[in-house]
């Protein structure tokens, strides 16, 4: 009999944490362009935040005059995501905040107080289910910024960081453009992680950029978070395809059009580890301090914004269907969910203000 591999729970941690920063660099893409390439729209691509970004640009002037102003100003607006909202720049503000020990008001941008504003609203909505105060227990689980590598946390060490999250545990200056904001600790061990926001905010950030420089029809998308403005090429709504969740291979599930909206997808099919013969997911609830379990493979958000889609696609791998669906209906949320039956067969759920999607056979290339 061959002999058969086994990795011990070090290893298999090792391999969950780089799994997941090179799936940063492939869970994107899977827009529908009938033209890849052409006089008709401009593509300009690049890297950001641990992940890749691509910017297709419609309409008149397409030239390498205006390829080298996108490049510039997207450029500066990733910089800036950067310089705020970080988890790995040890320089950007959140970082700061996290490192800073006191329960004095800590200065940072407008942008930065807003957006973690907006995630305490939501965070009261979902009646916790989204936490920005999560990442030192994301952490303890094995995932993200400061993953611990070894055996599972005990019940005790669970409680023990449930006792520095919450956002009863941060007050928000949200101050002005010229005088910035501030954030303050109540708990001088509370820490913000803004990874389930900030690339849904980078998208809407690039795309006030793109709008800036006169451009109305284009489509932003940053590690699969999209906006999608005016028109494609050759007329008609932008098609954007939903990733079918498969722990190995690639394909569509599904694909819907968007004019003038925003689309986020988070899943448990690319960022997990097997502990036990148990799937641990890195989407931890922050109710109990615990991955979900049971929960949807994917959840797939349509808003007005990307930082609206990217944070409710959170949200609601937490609720799953029966608590998320109708939460998401009574905010107005678009929402459809990816769900795993008895027999693992993919089933979608959605609610009633999700548009109708087109089926797709088609494989994406790794």
């Amino acid at each position: 009999m061959a002999p058969r591999l086994e990795l011990d729970r070090h290893t298999l941690r090792l391999i969950a944490i780089t799994f997941f920063l090179l799936a940063g660099l492939t869970i994107h893409r899977l827009y529908v362009a009938e033209t890849p390439n052409g006089p008709d729209v401009l593509i300009v691509q690049g890297d950001s935040m641990g992940t890749t970004y691509e910017l297709r640009i419609a309409g008149p002037r397409l030239d390498e005059r205006l390829r080298h102003r996108i490049e510039v100003e997207t450029e500066r607006r990733l910089d800036e995501i950067d310089r705020w909202m970080s988890n790995w720049n040890p320089d950007s503000e959140v970082s700061r905040f996290n490192a800073h020990h006191g329960t004095d008001g800590f200065p940072v941008s407008q942008q930065t107080a807003e957006l973690v504003a907006f995630a305490v609203e939501l965070g009261k909505w979902s009646g916790g289910a989204f936490d920005v105060t999560i990442g030192p227990l994301v952490a303890l689980w094995g995932f993200g910024e400061g993953a611990r590598v070894g055996a599972p946390p005990s019940g005790a060490e669970i409680d023990e960081r449930l006792a520095h999250v919450g956002a009863r545990l941060l007050r928000i200056g949200r101050g002005s453009p010229s005088s910035g904001g501030f954030l303050r600790k109540n708990d001088p061990e509370v820490e913000i992680d803004l990874s389930a926001i900030a690339k849904g905010f980078g998208v809407d950030h690039v795309a006030r950029g793109l709008r800036g420089l006169g451009r109305q029809d284009f489509l932003v998308e940053i590690g699969g978070e999209v906006h999608a403005a005016g028109e494609r090429p050759g007329g008609g709504a932008w098609r954007v395809g939903i990733e079918k969740p498969l722990d190995e291979g690639r394909a569509i599930q599904a694909i819907v059009e968007l004019r003038d909206q925003a689309m986020a997808t988070s899943g448990d099919y690319r960022v997990f580890y097997r502990e036990g013969g148990q799937r641990i997911s890195h989407t931890i609830d922050p109710r109990t301090g615990r991955p979900v379990d049971g929960g949807p493979a994917s959840a797939t958000v349509i808003a007005a914004s990307a930082t609206e889609a990217d944070a409710w696609a959170t949200t609601l791998m937490v609720l799953g269907e029966e608590e998320g669906l109708p939460l998401a209906t009574q905010w107005g949320v678009a929402a459809m969910l990816l769900v795993r039956d008895d027999d693992g067969v993919i089933v979608e759920r959605r609610n009633d203000l999700f548009p109708d999607t087109k089926s797709a056979t088609a494989t994406i290339d790794e």
